[in-house]
């Protein structure tokens, strides 16, 4: 578990935050083999995904599907991809990438998961929540199918937003760092475990977030945090997480595209889409206790 860092601490790791989204590349990083990306091509990756939280791949010759997702994940040393405990309970036998598809998971028993059934709007979220602040580190998408309409991705650079809260409200700032500000309820495969914890914390020297505002994710006063600075952290985040904001990006990744996201700098989601007959989204996700890395 994190411990509750000190103003010094926040002060010190803020320092070293930049704003992530404003040099985004527009063109995506060609791949031309997951399994194989070669030093130049895999230094870019990583070091777009240090730069802005976030890099897209464009898979030139790999079919989208979860193979080139493992790939993918072993060129870049991300490790075994992490199954949340959650979707182990009872009998359910999950696979080590999730679908993400309301026409594909029709009729299973995904078809009612807020996320990988339903097609409605996703709000921001950090994958991975039940578990301790910054316990998953990275998350990837590979895109099968993008929507006939809609069902654009939604990030927020939450690590720079609290970095400039920090700068202008300080008793904001730390009460958001408090354990038990930001409680996360599991409501699939009969969970109803709670997580309390932290909405920002410090993890060996950096700022790490874990910024969601689900239905599954709600906020708490502990006793030791004043009311009044909590609820300036949570409204200038809110808002700081609105289009137009700096801190706020939204774009579709498109078939064939993979999308290589810090899930403990940024919060992401995605807008409400709409499919057709010929056209019906689908993604497949996998989350990384590691960030990406060069051999």
């Amino acid at each position: 578990m994190s411990t509750v860092p000190s103003l010094q601490e926040l002060s010190a790791a803020a320092a070293t935050v930049i704003t992530a989204f404003d040099a985004i590349p527009e063109r995506p990083v060609a791949i031309a083999d997951a399994s194989d990306l070669g030093s130049e091509t895999a230094r870019e990756v990583v070091q777009r995904y240090d730069r802005n939280g976030f890099c897209v791949v464009e898979l030139v010759a790999d079919d989208p599907v979860p193979a080139t997702l493992k790939a993918l994940g072993a060129s870049l040393r991300l490790g075994d991809p992490f199954i949340p405990p959650l979707y182990t309970m009872g009998a359910s036998k999950p696979k080590p990438f999730s679908t993400i598809s309301a026409a594909r998971n029709s009729g299973t028993s995904d078809a009612d998961h807020p996320s990988f059934g339903r097609a409605d709007c996703q709000q921001l979220h950090t994958d991975g929540t039940l578990q301790d602040i910054g316990f998953v580190k990275a998350g990837v998408l590979v895109c099968e199918c993008a929507a006939d309409e809609g069902g654009e991705t939604m990030l927020f650079d939450a690590s720079a937003a609290y970095a400039e809260l920090l700068a202008l409200d300080p008793d904001a700032a730390v009460a958001m760092a408090m354990p038990g500000t930001l409680v996360r309820t599991a409501n699939i495969n009969g969970c109803t475990d709670e997580n309390r914890g932290p909405t920002v914390s410090v993890i060996d020297g950096a700022l790490v977030s874990r910024y969601s505002v689900t239905d599954t994710d709600s906020w708490a006063v502990p006793d030791e945090v004043n009311e009044d600075d909590l609820r300036r952290g949570i409204k200038f985040l809110a808002e700081a997480s609105e289009p137009g904001s700096p801190h706020y990006a939204e774009f579709k990744v498109a078939t064939g595209q993979a999308i290589i996201f810090d899930n403990t700098r940024i919060s992401h989601g995605r807008t409400a889409y709409r499919d057709t007959a010929d056209q019906r989204r689908c993604m497949y996700r996998g989350l990384f206790l590691r960030h990406p890395s060069v051999a």
